[in-house]
């Protein structure tokens, strides 16, 4: 980053925006497309690996978790080039604490990842997925109406 970015997120602190909403800035001047509204919080990993493509969408949260877009896990095992592959989330994505997105991955609007996933495939939109891997384990209408009772 330049010292101009610097000072432009120094100025944000100073104004009251929430951190969250900074980190986010800082990532899109990193280069990665990042969305309206989204919340990146201070413990979040995205890959920024020269070649990784990652875009993130409206209204989403990211907490804790890490987001990989290359895959360099042959170079030292043969003459292997490092892979990359674009990593999308949509709008109102959730992505819970040490969760994992692999490269490759689509998450679609409205999804939920949960806590300490690691998402290997693509996930549909209004899912919530869990687990490693990650798989679908409800709706996000059927999370709602299970809080609601709660």
């Amino acid at each position: 980053m330049k010292i101009s970015d610097y000072l432009y997120l120094a100025y944000l602190k100073i104004k009251g925006v929430k951190a969250p909403f900074r980190n986010a800035e800082k990532y899109r001047r990193k280069g990665i497309k990042i969305g309206k509204g989204t919340y990146i919080y201070n413990n979040v990993h995205l890959d920024l690996t020269k070649g990784s493509d990652i875009t993130i969408g409206d209204n989403c949260c990211l907490t804790g978790c890490s987001v990989l877009a290359h895959d360099a896990s042959l170079n030292r095992v043969g003459n292997y080039k490092t892979v990359f592959k674009p990593v999308k989330i949509g709008n109102n994505v959730f992505v819970g604490w040490n969760a994992v997105i692999l490269m490759g991955v689509t998450v679609k609007d409205n999804a939920i990842i949960g806590a300490g996933s690691v998402v290997t495939k693509d996930v549909e939109a209004n899912t919530v997925v869990a687990g490693n891997p990650a798989k679908p384990i409800m709706k996000v209408e059927d999370l709602i109406k299970k809080r609601v009772k709660n």
